[in-house]
């Protein structure tokens, strides 16, 4: 049986170089770019991102999609 999975990941750079990533797991399909950036924007806006360095910009955001088959021990 083939399963599909989509994740979200957004990045975020920092002052010191390195960056931050949130990973959204089964995003909404109808999300868009524009919807997308809004959220990233507002996350920075609030300083929640950045465990110990804040991150100051966006760096970008793309789905990542997975397909799993599973083996079948009993196929020649």
């Amino acid at each position: 049986m083939e399963v599909t999975r989509k994740n979200l990941v957004l990045t975020f750079s920092t002052p010191s170089k390195t960056q931050e990533t949130i990973t959204i797991t089964n995003p909404k399909e109808v999300l868009s770019g524009v919807k997308i950036k809004q959220a990233m924007t507002t996350a920075l806006a609030t300083n929640a991102i950045g465990e110990t360095v804040q991150a100051n910009s966006i760096v970008g955001a793309k789905f990542i999609i997975q397909q799993e088959d599973a083996v079948d021990f009993e196929e020649a």
